[in-house]
């Protein structure tokens, strides 16, 4: 959220003096500690609600960029993060020049006020604040959010049989890529959908046709999926080395049986 007023090196400004009567000085200081407690929470709160929010991948590029389209020409530019961190920032004579920390190397400040930070990592996820000041001293300040996200790996898919036998296949698929916030959906093309779902289980019952079940893992910077592969009477194969060998977790005794004497009479 942009916010404009007027302060001193980038402070908040000034509580000044009134000249009253003995009397009245204590009314007049506590109206006093209540606007700048007030001023206080109305500058907290514009800090906290971004004007804009950025997310990004680990390694890649992040633009943090003004909302405001003015042609104001401002004096002097500075970026810092989370009020305190002073990055970027630039002077009446249009000199940049950036703080020795744990961005060296990798910020840029553009002419329009964007400032690139390059190679990004989990912990740059923060709230970053611009403060633009003209020539006669008064300053917008605007709040950008970047959130840094990994790149969703090849997820490990496998399926663990519940009840298989000549007519019917139960199952429950299981998708996993050792993330948090990401989302999961499962398609199989013979059912021409997607199955959104906020786990990474999929419960499945299917019949003697084979089938293709795809899952798909997104996070707001990418995604990858990985499938099973359904075949009668239920066996389940990956479809790439992201995909781990499917277990079976029971089987009807009578299947176990009918296996076993099929097994002796191979036997010499």
């Amino acid at each position: 959220m942009a916010q404009a007023g007027s302060w001193g090196p980038w402070g908040a400004t000034a509580c000044w003096s009134l000249d009253l009567p003995a009397e009245s000085r204590w009314v007049a200081g506590l109206a006093m500690v209540l606007l700048c407690l007030l001023c206080i929470t109305q500058a907290s709160q514009a800090h906290q609600k971004p004007s804009s929010e950025v997310v990004g991948a680990v390694d890649r590029v992040a633009y943090l960029s003004p909302s405001l389209q003015s042609k104001t020409s401002y004096h002097e530019v500075h970026w810092r993060r989370n009020n305190t961190l002073k990055l970027a920032s630039r002077d009446g004579t249009g000199e940049v020049w950036y703080r020795n920390n744990s961005y060296w190397g990798r910020l840029e400040l553009f002419p329009n006020n964007t400032l690139k930070i390059s190679h990004l990592q989990k912990s740059d996820s923060s709230m970053y604040q611009l403060y633009m000041e003209d020539e006669t001293g008064k300053g917008v300040i605007e709040s950008v959010l970047l959130t840094v996200y990994e790149l969703v790996p090849k997820p490990t898919v496998n399926a663990k049989v519940i009840r298989g036998d000549a007519e019917h296949c139960e199952a429950t698929l299981e998708c996993s890529v050792g993330l948090k916030a990401v989302t999961y959906e499962w398609i199989s093309p013979s059912k021409a959908h997607w199955n959104r779902t906020s786990t990474s289980e999929l419960h499945v019952s299917l019949s003697s046709s084979p089938d293709t079940y795809t899952c798909k893992v997104s996070n707001p910077v990418s995604s990858n999926n990985a499938s099973l592969i359904y075949r009668h009477p239920c066996s389940w194969t990956g479809d790439s080395s992201g995909a781990a060998s499917c277990t079976s977790t029971s089987v009807p005794m009578a299947l176990a049986l009918h296996l076993l004497i099929l097994l002796l009479l191979t036997l010499p």
